[in-house]
């Protein structure tokens, strides 16, 4: 009996069926790998968290009376 690879190339059982299907399934990882990286890498620079601006202390609390007095330059 002659085995069904040696028919046909392409028979799953055959080397190079084995092969393609393997590489196949290598390029189908890398290429969501590399996809995958790429778009992490654009939301990473968009997204960065940015530093909260300083906040500046309020001045102490200065009455309405005084606040006048100030603005007039007396």
């Amino acid at each position: 009996m002659v085995h069904p690879a040696a028919i046909h190339p392409l028979t799953p059982g055959s080397p190079a069926y084995s092969a393609l299907k393997v590489g196949a399934i290598g390029s189908v990882v890398a290429l969501r790998f590399v996809l995958t990286r790429r778009n992490r890498g654009g939301r990473e620079e968009e997204a960065a968290p940015q530093p909260p601006p300083e906040r500046q202390r309020s001045p102490h609390p200065v009455s309405k009376k005084k606040t006048k007095k100030r603005r007039r330059g007396g």
